[in-house]
């Protein structure tokens, strides 16, 4: 990192230290907040913000640079795991399934395509080419007709047995969505997911700049989206509580609050490329696995993610309880290390022996609950992060 990690995680582990019982109950993201000023300031960002979700609650949601909190961007691939979801209700409906295949939709297409399964084409196992086809986000096309365009494309391989990223496949997908459910793509992400999720800056037209929800009939199923800090956060929160909209501790989910099945978020999260031979991956993304729409950690399967190319990074981690988004826009490989350094700090501030601390000044701080300083003085396990590998290279 532009800074040493290293003696950042122990300033951060010696205020830690200087922590008192009386001391104010939130976590300690001073060392956080100088890293997110340090990567806007290094590579001279229009700005950054960072949310951060600890078991349930927001215990850090903040703006640098010339961003503010509602600031909207282009999210690029992080669009894949937001798609993913969307189809997965669909699926949890029983208006698709999993196992549906591209000849129950396109009755024409060439009998060596006829198998492949929408699992395929979410986990970029389909043998479609990867890459993006011209016609993805072309004013030219509508959703169907770049489908059809992209099902024309020679096969790279056998389906289920290659690893191809790149939007083709999920736009085939998303094609299938529309047929199934007998409404456009934005009708049924409004239905599934801006509206059930309260979603107020999220849609499908990236190089939009007008307020609202903007339509659009091609749009990119992998990477067209525009976002928002806290309408993402929405998103990895529920994640987070394994498809609930209120995180507990114990599993638990009160009536009308869950979004999707626990059942459904492991599944999404289980590795589609275990026997597959690599064709093409981002750089970044050595040694990760994919399920549907999101990356899976090489260190822990219970940690996923969905960076995009401009770097905007949504990731969950089960093993340390915390949900993030960082939201930037930038080139992710250029990024990709710095944002991996600061996800690493957020574990270390936010380990439970870290919740009492001198609180941190700065505005738009919020205080941990009673319920999450009770659970933080009863169970405090090693600081895992410190040590941990970097998460997230993608």
């Amino acid at each position: 990192m532009f800074r040493s990690l290293r003696s950042t995680l122990a300033a951060a582990l010696l205020v830690v230290a200087a922590g008192t019982a009386d001391a104010a109950v939130r976590y300690d993201f001073r060392p956080v907040a100088t890293e997110m000023q340090a990567l806007v300031d290094t590579y001279t960002l229009d700005g950054a913000s960072l949310r951060v979700d600890k078991a349930g609650t927001v215990v850090y949601r903040r703006a640098f640079g010339g961003y503010a909190l509602d600031t909207r961007l282009p999210i690029a691939s992080a669009s894949k795991w937001l798609s993913a979801i969307a189809v997965a209700r669909l699926v949890e409906k029983g208006q698709m399934r999993w196992s549906d295949t591209v000849g129950q939709y396109f009755p024409t297409v060439e009998a060596a395509k006829q198998g492949i399964t929408l699992e395929q084409l979410f986990s970029h196992t389909s043998a479609l080419p990867g890459g993006d086809d011209v016609c993805l986000s072309n004013p030219l096309y509508t959703l169907a007709t770049c489908a059809n365009r992209i099902l024309q494309q020679p096969l790279i391989g056998q389906p289920g047995k290659v690893f191809s990223y790149g939007g083709n496949s999920m736009q085939v997908a998303g094609r299938m969505a529309e047929i199934a459910t007998g409404k456009s793509w934005d009708d049924l992400f409004i239905a599934e997911m801006v509206t059930p999720l309260g979603l107020t800056g999220t849609d499908y037209t990236a190089s939009a700049t007008a307020p609202g929800y903007v339509r659009n009939t091609n749009p990119r199923i992998a990477g067209g989206v525009r976002s928002t800090l806290d309408d993402y956060g929405k998103v990895v929160d529920m994640v987070l509580g394994w498809g609930c909209l209120d995180y507990r501790a114990d599993g638990a989910c009160l009536p009308g609050r869950r979004f999707l099945t626990r059942l459904t978020i492991e599944s999404m999260a289980r590795d589609r490329t275990v026997g597959t031979v690599d064709v093409s991956r981002p750089p970044t993304t050595t040694g990760y696995g994919y399920g549907l729409g999101q990356w899976i950690d090489p260190a822990s399967p219970l940690v996923v993610s969905s960076p995009g190319a401009f770097g905007f990074t949504p990731w969950v981690d089960h093993d340390t309880q915390v949900a993030g988004v960082l939201l930037v826009k930038d080139q992710n490989t250029r990024l990709s290390d710095d944002i991996d350094d600061i996800r690493a700090l957020v574990n270390v501030v936010t380990a439970p022996a870290a919740a009492l601390y001198i609180a941190d000044p700065l505005p738009a701080q919020p205080v941990a609950t009673s319920a999450a300083k009770r659970a933080a003085v009863r169970i405090a396990p090693p600081v895992r992060a410190a040590s941990a590998p970097a998460a997230g290279r993608r």
